[in-house]
């Protein structure tokens, strides 16, 4: 990932954060014919490993099951923060090009799959943090346990160590502060809670820095 020193971000746990905050995923590993990717949640296990740990499942039926099972090379889990485009029109003297604002984690690591027991541990897991904001939201405890455990022959659970960890949080600091500073009010004028979570990041990043162009 192309990451100009502005851009990246100022701790490993403000990469956490995002990965916390937006646990969609796509998980991408080389297969024999090529890339092969899939659209999952990945849960961060900080406490395990040097850069933590993300833990998923998806389909025995997915050719990338077999894939991640066999794969000799890192795997990548991409992650998404919040992003938007800006126009022009947003900075005071609509000077400058338009552009996007986003946030985005990679992490690279090996892949080990999961015994039947880890895997039943970590789909209560995953539903407990999913169901966790929903009011009288569900729980796996509602069913029998045997509703579940004839599920598990059909998903592979897997773990994955992150060995490699990039982060971008390209939010104008390449830019004159009070264009990115205008950009964040202006976000802040929309209801959407991802763009107003967007206008923090700008001047978390941009408030005390120096009005120059940094490099």
């Amino acid at each position: 990932m192309f990451v100009r020193s502005s851009w990246k971000p100022r701790t490993n746990d403000e990469m956490f954060d995002l990965i916390d905050a937006h646990p969609w995923a796509r998980l991408v590993t080389n297969g024999e014919h090529g890339p092969l990717a899939t659209n999952l949640p990945l849960l961060l296990d900080r406490r395990r490993g040097r850069f933590g740990l993300l833990v998923g499942h998806l389909a025995r039926a997915n050719a990338h099951a077999q894939a991640l099972a066999a794969a000799q090379a890192p795997t990548l889990a991409i992650f998404e923060g919040p992003y938007t485009y800006v126009t022009p029109s947003w900075y005071p003297g609509r000077d400058m090009p338009s552009t996007y604002y986003y946030t985005a984690v990679h992490c690279y690591g090996h892949v080990r799959l999961q015994s039947d027991a880890e895997l039943e541990a970590s789909l209560g897991t995953l539903v407990a943090r999913m169901e966790a904001p929903i009011p009288n939201g569900w729980s796996l405890g509602e069913i029998p346990r045997s509703e579940v455990t004839r599920r598990l022959p059909a998903i592979v659970g897997f773990e994955l160590e992150i060995e490699r960890l990039e982060g971008k949080f390209k939010l104008g600091q390449d830019e004159p502060r009070r264009d990115a500073l205008a950009v964040a009010g202006r976000l802040d004028e929309g209801t959407e809670p991802s763009l107003r979570e967007l206008a923090d990041l700008i001047r978390h990043y941009n408030m005390d820095r120096p009005d120059a162009n940094p490099v």
